[in-house]
């Protein structure tokens, strides 16, 4: 079992790793591929017959000539026997079926099925023709081993199933879609509802594919739970974990300690959502180290917050000579985390003040924005360090820290994240639709929550000071404290866009939300795993 958590697990895999699981299945287990063919077209099955129903429904089923096919041709045999009218339209030269797929559509020969062909030209303007006839259409066209783009009469075949307004049940995954990155290899099915097997492939959670799967099912076929919880699988959704008790006679100090080493001239933004998206995610004692011409304007906006005025540059930048300064603060009052970084310009003097603080100082500490620049270009500053470290780039931030270019970061995110949490042993959190956060010993969390409104400056300032709270109410594995902020601060920005539009949500609105995500995290998880997590049929 993972260490890293307890409670509702659902593991996320490489198209590798599921061929091992099969292999693994049949070797162990005597759990054949015909068996597992069997159940995942039953599990096809029963999720048109709850959405379409079955007696009189019209469906049409479009197979390929690999195993995704087969399993499409085991729910049109399924449908066809509980009363559905069902038509299967075999699209490529069925002679090319392996086993146990062929069996299958042997079957569905034998038993009458009406079988189309689909090889031409004008085979696929038949299609197009006949599709709209149907309540819905099955599709197990491409499976997982889709390699380079759809091209000739699958690409086709694709485009006439998104032209033609039927709604679309997906097997396994949305044909065209890569199952490791979820990238869409030239055209892809847009579904309404994917059934997909033994767990969730990367491709069918990562965007654009989870977009792509519509509503999300998963079935564990005849898979045992050993195998679908192994170790080996080292990726997983980012489910609530359960929130340590705020008791009753806590203090201030009680609930955490931050100190934020933040802002600059002409950045008064950053070192407010970092200070304050800390108390109202929950934290006790907020601090803020910042420029003292900048704390005036931000203190305006925030009274909640203790201020310490540090020396300037030139430039209105926090000054290197506040370095003794700063870690005295740690010590002094016994902070228990420290957010640097968020909007500290990238002057040389204040980068070079970066650096030495994150070499320096011995609590747990979360660098984000312009603190990601200055150790990118000494990361063994971070390397080095003993207590915990939390860093929290997009993807160009995360290229220029790891050296990995941000097209290779997108062909392979969980690879990318995975080697440089190792090699930085950091708790890395890549920031995007579906953030992932990566540990040192290379387990990657993928999060569920959060929307496209919440892409605007600003927003990662208010994820800085949510992490930093969660370690402050008692999450005090920095790794579940990451994970649990990440989730927080996506549900807030749920909130937000529920109450406001996604369009029109702002940093503020996100932190405005904090409290109530929290309350919801801490009061109905399973509220969290109903909204955001796949069912299981």
């Amino acid at each position: 079992m993972s260490p890293h958590r307890a409670g509702y697990r659902l593991k996320v895999c490489y198209v590798r790793e599921m061929k091992e699981l099969d292999s693994r299945a049949a070797r162990d287990y005597g759990i054949s591929d015909l068996l597992l063919m069997e159940d995942a077209g039953s599990a096809v099955y029963s999720l048109v017959l709850r959405e379409f129903g079955c007696s009189g429904t019209k469906i049409g089923v479009v197979a390929g000539t690999g195993n995704n096919g087969g399993d499409a041709l085991v729910a049109a045999r399924r449908l066809h026997s509980c009363g559905a009218r069902v038509e299967v339209f075999v699209v490529g030269d069925p002679e090319k079926y392996p086993e146990p797929a062929r069996r299958n559509y042997e079957i569905a020969l034998e038993l009458g099925l009406p079988v189309t062909n689909v090889r031409a030209p004008e085979d696929v303007a038949a299609l197009e023709k006949r599709l709209p006839e149907f309540d819905a259409v099955v599709v197990g066209l491409i499976g997982v081993g889709l390699r380079g783009e759809v091209r000739g009469l699958y690409r086709d075949v694709i485009e006439i199933i998104n032209r033609s307004g039927r709604r679309v049940v997906s097997v396994d995954i949305p044909s065209g879609i890569n199952g490791d990155n979820g990238r869409v290899c030239g055209v892809a099915v847009r579904s309404d509802y994917t059934v997909t097997f033994g767990m969730p492939k990367l491709g069918n959670i990562l965007f654009p594919g989870y977009h792509y799967c519509g509503k999300l099912y998963v079935s564990p076929l005849s898979y045992p739970p050993e195998l679908l919880l192994s170790d080996e699988i080292r990726v997983e959704l980012n489910a609530p974990l359960p929130v340590p008790e705020r008791v009753r006679w806590g203090h201030k100090g009680t609930f955490g300690k931050l100190l934020a080493v933040s802002g600059a001239r002409y950045y008064y933004g950053a070192p407010y959502y970092v200070s304050y998206s800390f108390l109202k995610a929950g934290g006790g004692y907020s601090r803020l180290a910042a420029p003292k011409s900048v704390i005036p304007y931000v203190a305006a906006r925030c009274g909640e917050v203790v201020y310490i005025p540090l020396d300037e540059t030139d430039e209105g930048t926090i000054s290197l000579k506040n370095l003794e300064h700063v870690l005295q603060i740690v010590e002094k009052f016994d902070v228990d985390v420290v957010a640097i970084g968020s909007g500290v310009s990238l002057n040389p003097e204040t980068q070079e003040l970066v650096r030495e603080l994150v070499g320096s100082v011995g609590r747990p500490v979360i660098i984000d924005g312009d603190g990601i620049t200055a150790v990118s270009s000494a990361p063994e500053v971070v390397k080095s360090r003993k207590a915990p470290t939390i860093i929290t780039p997009h993807l160009v931030e995360f290229s220029r820290l790891s050296g990995i270019p941000p097209a290779e970061v997108s062909e392979d995110p969980v690879g990318a994240l995975r080697s440089a949490a190792r090699d930085l042993n950091s708790y890395i959190v890549l920031k995007g639709a579906h953030s992932l956060v990566g540990y040192p010993d290379g387990y990657v969390y993928v999060n569920m929550t959060g929307n496209p409104g919440m892409a605007k400056a600003g927003s990662g300032d208010v994820l800085t000071g949510t992490i930093a709270a969660m370690y402050g109410i008692g999450f005090r594995d920095p790794g579940a404290a990451t994970r649990m902020g990440v989730l927080v601060h996506g549900l807030a920005g749920d909130l937000a866009a529920e109450r406001l539009g996604e369009d029109g949500v702002t940093p503020d609105d996100v932190l405005h939300e904090l409290p109530q995500a929290v309350r919801v995290l801490r009061e109905s998880p399973e509220a969290i795993i109903r909204k955001y997590m796949p069912e299981t049929i």
